[in-house]
């Protein structure tokens, strides 16, 4: 295979990189390719580099470079990974106050809910600018995005450029993960039919082992709860996170569909839940503060310096799939997971043109969506309001409409028990904290 050039945007990231890079020098088929790290934070970036060349046996295969010159690292470029988060944490922590004295407290604000939708405007005009630049300087280049909200910035990716892309999450992964708790089988015994949007998707057929996996599901939860299969009875279970599933268990109860097992995320998208306090403590349900954010980021540096010391080594490889697009695409093999694409009819009753969730496939180096056909119809009404959402968002910062960008959070579910004046005033007081961010309206 002949030389690749990587460039990571968000290079100096400590909760992405070490992952990402870890993934890329565990790929024999990499080998030999040129990797850019591109980030205003070129100490952080410097880290990192250091951190992936002392760690990594094979890092001689490997060109690191760090720069925070958009011109110089996306000329010619192959691959384009972003990771990156407009307006750092305090921005976010904006996000979260605002919406709270309207009576919002939300879990997470990255996705969904006024956090999500000022998160989109915020990122807006970078990844507008960013994504024409990538295609004046490398026409052929194929961008992957994991920055949030998903379906909003891969949206906007789509409505500013002609390239390859897709977004990529991980939320799909909890579901294996949490049935493998269960059953004591493996990713690979385990077969899902899904759809819908990113953190909000439905799977609504499994099988196990051949088995149907949502019957021997319903079946284990006639005497134990959702949690106690998980955990079985531990309070300490890998990759946890805290998450007691009560609202998991209930939406499968009710609906008869799995859907992502952080409940921090799916209460986002449901209405009656992050405006009442009682029912958030029923539910147990785990916020993340910008405090959180700010330790995480802490923690990860530290691993970082001590695998610069060779106190520690690489991750092992992980479960993202940025790596795995790439090999793909770069060798002409076939690739199927997770991915999020502009829906032209996978999801037959979500709108068209929105960015939903499928399972995907990188078939001639390209990111195509699998059929899903329709969802349920009480699924698809609680799915396809985060779709209008998202793409009136998007049409409103396209065109520079700023009354439509506001009343686009007058249809988002997290808003629904406030009049629309209230809904207004909110959305003008998060227009006015992100004003330095905002494109030209």
């Amino acid at each position: 295979m002949s030389f690749l050039k990587i460039v990571m945007v968000g290079g100096g990231s400590y909760n992405w990189l070490p992952t990402l890079l870890g993934d890329l020098v565990q790929t024999p088929e990499l080998r030999n390719s040129e990797i850019w790290l591109l980030d205003p934070l070129t100490d952080a970036a410097n880290e990192l580099k250091a951190a992936i060349e002392k760690a990594d046996g094979n890092s001689p295969d490997y060109r690191f470079i760090v720069t925070d010159n958009e011109e110089e690292a996306f000329r010619d470029a192959d691959f384009v990974v972003i990771t990156i988060s407009t307006g750092g944490l305090e921005a976010m922590r904006k996000d979260i106050a605002i919406p709270e004295k309207y009576g919002i407290f939300q879990t997470v604000g990255d996705s969904a809910g006024p956090g999500g939708w000022a998160r989109t405007i915020r990122n807006y005009k970078v990844f507008r600018d960013m994504v024409e630049k990538i295609e004046k300087l490398s026409p052929h280049a194929m961008i992957l995005n994991y920055t949030n909200p998903m379906a909003g910035l891969t949206g906007v990716i789509s409505r500013h450029c002609s390239l390859r892309h897709v977004g990529l999450c991980h939320g799909l992964f909890s579901v294996y993960w949490a049935m493998q708790r269960i059953f004591g089988c493996q990713e690979k015994d385990i077969r899902v039919n899904f759809a819908g949007v990113n953190h909000f998707f439905w799977v609504t057929g499994m099988t196990i082992c051949g088995r149907d996996g949502l019957a021997m599901l319903r079946e284990k939860l006639q005497d134990r709860s959702m949690d106690e299969l998980i955990t079985g009875g531990s309070d300490v279970v890998p990759d946890h996170k805290g998450e007691k599933h009560l609202l998991a268990a209930e939406l499968f109860e009710k609906y008869g569909a799995l859907t992502y097992f952080e409940d921090r995320h799916t209460s986002e998208y449901l209405p009656g839940i992050l405006n009442d306090p009682e029912e958030m403590a029923r539910l147990q349900l785990i916020r993340t503060t910008i405090e959180r954010r700010y330790e995480k980021v802490r923690k990860n540096r530290a691993y970082t310096l001590k695998m610069i010391s060779g106190e520690k080594g690489l991750f092992k490889r992980s479960r993202e799939t940025a790596v795995d697009i790439i090999r793909a695409a770069a060798c002409g093999t076939t690739f199927a997971d997770v991915m999020n694409l502009e829906n032209i009819g996978q999801i037959s009753n979500l709108p068209m043109g929105a960015v939903v969730e499928t399972m995907g496939c990188i078939r001639d180096g390209v990111p195509e969506p699998i059929a899903f056909g329709a969802l349920p119809d009480g699924l698809a009404a609680l799915t396809a309001p985060h779709c209008t959402v998202q793409k009136l968002t998007v049409d409103a910062l396209v065109t520079g409409n700023r009354k439509m960008l506001s009343e686009a959070l007058l249809h988002d579910p997290v808003c629904s028990f406030l009049p629309p004046d209230r809904i207004m005033a909110m959305a003008n007081e998060l227009l006015e904290a992100n004003q330095p961010f905002l494109p030209e309206m």
